[in-house]
This record gives C-alpha cells, sequence and structure tokens, in this order.
C-alpha cells in the first residue's frame, strides 16, 4: 500500500491545492445599472438541461447582492494574458476596478449584465436558485447564451485549448495553464509524444535588422496560438536557437521551419529533428 500523509482540511492550507477551480470574472450590474466585475474561481457546472452552473461566494457580496436584484450575471473565462490584472484587481471595488483594470465592458446578448470583451469566451446566466451552504452562498445559473472568439473555432477541436489558454486558480499567488488537451487513452498516444526540433544556426548575421526579428516573433505567435509551439528561444552559449513543435506531421513541420523569416531570409540556416519524448505520461516510453 502505498504510504499517505495526513492532509489538511481547510483549503486555505493545501499546498498543493487539490480542487483547482476556472478563474473567472463575473460581471454584474446592480438595480441602478451600474456595473461590476469580480475575480471567482469556485464555479462549475451541475447540469446539462438545461445547462446549469453553480457559483459560490459569499452572502450580502456585491457580486451576489447584484444578482439577487437583477437576476442574472456573466462569466467571463480568464487565460493567461489577463492573469495579472485579475490577481490585481482585488485591492480595488466597484467601478475604480474596471476603472484602474482597464477592463472593456461590452453589452451582452441577452442579459442586463455586460461582458468583459478582454475575455475570450463568456456564459451568459439568468439566476435559477440560490443555496446557503455553511458560510458559503451559491447562485445557480441557467446558460442561456455562450460566445467564444470565432479564431479559436477555425482550429481542431484539441488545438483550441491551447489558443483558449484558460487560467485555473491554484492558491494565492499561483495559477495554472489549461493550454494542452491531453488524449485519455492509448489510442493515438503515440503521435501525442512526438516532437519536431528545429535547429537555427546563424549564417548571415549582417542580414538582422528589427524588422525581420519582429516578423520571426510575429510567426511564433501564430504557432503559439494554434497550439503547435512547445517552445522556443535563442541559445545562451551559441548563435542561433531552437522551436519545438507539437500535433504536426513531419511535412508541418518542415514547410513551418522553411516559413520562419529567419531561414527564408538567409540569415538563418535550419535543421529538422524528430523527438519522441520520455516522461511520466507514457511511463518514460515503457521503461519506467
Amino acid at each position: 500500500m502505498t504510504r499517505k500523509a495526513p492532509y489538511p482540511i481547510d483549503k486555505r492550507e493545501w499546498h498543493p491545492s487539490l480542487i483547482p477551480g476556472p478563474i473567472a470574472l463575473v460581471s454584474t450590474v446592480d438595480a441602478g445599472g451600474t456595473p461590476n466585475v469580480a475575480p471567482k474561481s469556485w464555479l462549475q457546472m451541475v447540469a446539462f438541461e438545461p445547462p446549469t452552473l453553480m457559483l459560490s461566494g459569499s452572502k450580502g457580496g456585491r457580486t451576489e447582492t447584484d444578482v439577487l436584484a437583477t437576476g442574472c450575471f456573466a462569466v467571463n473565462i480568464v487565460d493567461g494574458s489577463l492573469v495579472e490584472r485579475t490577481f490585481a484587481c482585488v485591492q480595488w471595488r466597484g467601478e475604480e476596478r474596471i476603472r484602474r483594470s482597464d477592463f472593456r465592458l461590452v453589452p451582452a446578448s441577452t442579459i442586463r449584465a455586460p461582458l468583459v470583451d478582454d475575455c475570450k469566451a463568456h456564459l451568459e446566466c439568468r439566476l435559477v436558485g440560490t443555496q446557503e451552504v455553511g458560510s458559503g452562498f451559491v447562485l445557480f445559473g441557467e446558460v442561456v447564451a455562450a460566445s467564444i472568439r470565432d479564431d479559436l473555432l477555425a482550429l481542431e477541436p484539441r488545438a483550441r485549448y491551447a489558443r483558449l489558454d484558460q487560467a485555473l486558480f491554484l492558491e494565492e499567488g499561483l495559477y495554472a495553464a489549461m493550454d494542452r488537451a491531453r488524449p485519455a487513452t492509448s489510442e493515438s498516444m503515440s503521435d501525442h509524444f512526438i516532437r519536431y526540433v528545429i535547429l537555427l544556426t546563424v549564417e548571415r548575421p549582417q542580414l538582422f535588422h528589427e524588422d525581420l526579428v519582429r516578423a520571426h516573433v510575429a510567426h511564433l505567435r501564430r504557432l503559439e496560438e494554434q497550439g503547435r509551439l512547445e517552445l522556443c528561444g535563442p541559445f545562451c552559449d551559441r548563435k542561433g536557437g531552437i522551436v519545438v513543435l507539437r500535433g504536426v506531421s513531419e511535412t508541418e513541420a518542415r514547410a513551418i521551419a522553411e516559413a520562419d523569416p529567419f531561414v527564408s531570409s538567409g540569415a538563418e540556416t535550419c535543421e529538422l529533428r524528430k523527438l519522441e519524448v520520455s516522461c511520466r505520461d507514457n511511463r518514460h516510453m515503457g521503461m519506467g
């Protein structure tokens, strides 16, 4: 039997957290029409038909009071680019929070509460019930509309997770990124552990200029948004760098390498290598 140590039952003492929660900006409006935005992570779907989620907070809080007054709220999904602003915004309240955090609010399609336009996805909810549980106050909302950035939908389903880059709350000061979908069965696992490594070597340093570097960075950002970029960066002990790709074929990897502005301009040359990852998920290629 594997040895286990006793663990606190108080979630505030969990290091590591055992139940990470999706970070969301919950937007509401009060009876007078004044908007509010609050970071939340205690939320979860509870039913398919009708689609219903629960949001836990504190009775008497601004968000909860607004929802009781207007019967609606919006869940705005936070991605990695918004994490710093989201963690920092708790130091302000009300309209000052929205202004100092530079959250852009836009009208929702079906409810009075606004949406946070900075976020990539949104759920519009109507209140269908409440429940006091211990010190918590749970709001149940039926999802009456949902929206997502259309560029995510242009990708194949597994790649959409990387573009969404959803943030999960772990504990104060720590979050995790849900930036990759992994297969849950052995089917297609072999492809899942294949990476293509592009080794870049400087050949004509005189060709480097700011516009070329910016074009190279734009190339990498597109790969990252498509969920194809594992990691990249320059070497510290030699001229050149490395780009590691995932979820692509060898033909696609070669085309990506040759399309890199550093390579197509002749400033650098590239070498493509195929790597099979050895890691815990595949028991170090079955030998661990």
